[in-house]
């Protein structure tokens, strides 16, 4: 049900639009299956699915809305936790003093943030919800849970399944008399065939709905498996051909919104997925040297432990897209060699300048050229040399997407100097690769802050082995034992905005050629709980027909797979300038050689 347009409602209940029937919405479990069915019933038709993919802190999660509007109608996240509402009389809701009313869409961070209808309870229960008194809201979960919250005699209420199945449609259960006409014939439709046949399957859940749908006010109904966390989406009563969504596939495409019209026309629409313009800020600027007001290039822009991030360009110029729902939260722009700043986002969508300065916190110095040899007395070389695969910059182009590989000093001080990083492809007349040298979090187990004071970009005109660097001269001194080292992709706008559109091209033709049965292709699951889909081309990647089409590019060497002699050597990558470290199942190409 639309919780926002008010005026929509208040002219059906001023009742210049008559018997009218509002949503639908059914919970019905087993104890081995949890299914939910519902109608989104209403007067825009241009409904669609909007995708919010996991990140930092956030569940991901689909939601069901109108491009029109863009807010969250009703939907599920990975968990299996769903939420949907419906219109119902209008009662006044009193609130204790001590709750204050939530600053946003509650539903959509109940989304984000909760697994279990338990977790939703405690977050509703400390909040003033004012739209409660206009409309209901159900929540269910892949446990078997469910819970209607609603309103009784000005308190907020929560009414449990009776029989293992919930039902709400647009009146006040605990108050029916309130309503113009408390007999709701949907609702006793779905109570008789339930009393008739309790399964919950999806074809008992179909049936109900095919009896219950509105010809006129229909716009698309759902059945949702919160166990296998599977969408079937009927739009515009079309029963017959269902939009089938599996969650942790539908990730793959990014944050994006998909029509229901096109994708009942077509089930490969999410091919052409792109992010709403409507859902997004567009931040801009230019980072400057606040002494010299000399433009800084490539310096990192983005929100922290999320992968939103970019770099700016050689003229210190930058584009940064964020979503709506995190214009509460600021960007983080650093540059080594320079103190990091945090600027709110909302401070920058609306500033009457465009430039930002960095104040310089040491010298900048020139990039790395090849030195003469320098002899030491005790010598070590910290890192891998093992590769039989490729890591690209599938995730990295963005901006400030990043490798990085874990190694240990044989002393707690020791001085860098050399190193040598092997290519597996290398498309540029001159490859550039920034170098870093991070502190490693023993308790999380991940890159930490940067060490180096002095940017360090790394150039090289090999098409693939090994690249060699005399860094003596830079003085890099690291004390730790433990640390991680890496490199960083430099690339100009124009360049990764071309290489984003190829990567996310060659993702599609994997997927296409495993659906038709290519044994060439593997499906498999990834993330940390097995629940992200990837597709590996075991063969060249030259072997795809777009390959000739993307921009020049560098990739590095790996290790594919772990064994004893690789696991000490954890590598990591991060998507974007700030976004969150993952390990990999691989061991990236590099060693540095340190004195001590």
């Amino acid at each position: 049900m639309n919780l926002k347009s008010i005026f929509l409602v208040i002219l059906l209940v001023g009742g210049l639009i008559t018997n009218s029937e509002g949503c639908f919405i059914l919970f019905l479990s087993d104890g081995q299956h949890v299914l939910v069915g519902n109608h989104e019933d209403w007067f825009a038709k241009d409904a669609a699915i909007k995708i919010n993919p996991p990140a930092k802190g956030k569940f991901g999660s689909v939601i069901f809305t109108f491009t029109s509007e863009g807010w969250a109608q009703g939907g599920m996240n990975e968990k299996g936790l769903f939420f949907d509402a419906a219109r119902t009389p209008h009662l006044e809701v009193e609130f204790p003093d001590d709750k204050t009313e939530f600053q946003g869409y509650l539903w959509q961070m109940i989304l984000d943030q909760c697994s279990t209808v338990a977790d939703a309870v405690a977050i509703v229960k400390t909040y003033q919800i004012p739209e409660l008194s206009e409309m209901h809201v159900m929540l269910a979960d892949a446990t078997g849970n469910a819970v209607l919250i609603g309103v009784d005699h000005g308190r907020i209420a929560f009414k449990q399944p009776a029989e293992s199945h919930l039902i709400q449609t647009n009146f006040n259960p605990w108050h029916p008399e309130l309503n113009d006409d408390p007999v709701c014939r949907r609702y006793n439709r779905a109570e008789h065939e339930l009393s008739v046949n309790k399964s919950a399957s999806i074809e008992n859940v179909l049936s109900i709905l095919k009896q219950t749908h509105q010809d006129s006010l229909t716009v698309y109904s759902n059945i949702y498996d919160l166990k296998k966390k599977v969408i079937y989406t009927f739009n515009k009563r079309n029963f017959a051909k269902p939009i089938v969504v599996h969650l942790p596939e539908l990730f793959a495409h990014g944050s994006c919104m998909v029509a229901l019209d096109s994708l009942e026309r077509d089930s490969l629409a999410w091919k052409k997925c792109l992010p709403s313009k409507r859902n997004l800020i567009s931040i801009t600027g230019k980072i400057r040297n606040k002494v010299t007001a000399e433009p800084i290039p490539y310096a990192n822009i983005g929100l922290v432990n999320q992968n939103i991030g970019t770099l700016s360009d050689p003229d210190g110029t930058f584009e940064l897209e964020v979503p709506l729902g995190q214009q509460g939260d600021s960007i983080l722009i650093s540059s080594i060699g320079f103190h990091p700043i945090k600027i709110p986002v909302h401070q920058l969508r609306y500033s009457s300048t465009t430039d930002i300065g960095l104040n310089p916190s040491s010298k900048i110095l020139d990039e790395v050229v090849i030195l003469a040899k320098k002899k030491s007395s005790r010598i070590k070389r910290l890192g891998w040399m093992g590769g039989k695969d490729g890591i690209l910059p599938f995730d990295t182009v963005q901006g400030g997407g990043a490798v990085a590989i874990l190694v240990e000093s044989p002393a707690s001080i020791c001085r860098v100097e050399k190193l040598q990083v092997r290519l597996m492809y290398n498309s540029k007349d001159t490859s550039r690769l920034r170098l870093h040298f991070f502190a490693y979090d023993s308790v999380k187990q991940l890159p930490a802050e940067e060490l180096l004071t002095k940017e360090i970009v790394l150039k090289g005109t090999k098409h693939f082995g090994w690249l060699r660097f005399d860094l003596a001269t830079y003085s890099i001194i690291v004390n730790r034992k433990k640390f991680a080292f890496g490199f960083e992709w430099i690339d100009d706008r124009k360049t990764r905005k071309e290489l984003l559109t190829g990567f996310l091209n060659w993702e599609e033709w994997k997927k296409e050629q495993y659906a038709a049965g290519s044994k060439r292709v593997e499906r498999k699951s990834t993330g940390a709980d097995g629940k992200s889909i990837s597709y590996k081309y075991h063969g060249n990647m030259m072997d795809w027909p777009g390959f000739k089409k993307l921009p020049p590019f560098t990739g590095l060497m790996v290790d594919s797979g772990k064994n004893e002699k690789t696991i000490p050597f954890k590598t990591f990558v991060r998507k974007t300038s700030f976004g969150g470290w993952e390990e990999t199942n691989s061991t990236l190409n590099a060693v540095i050689t340190v004195s001590y």
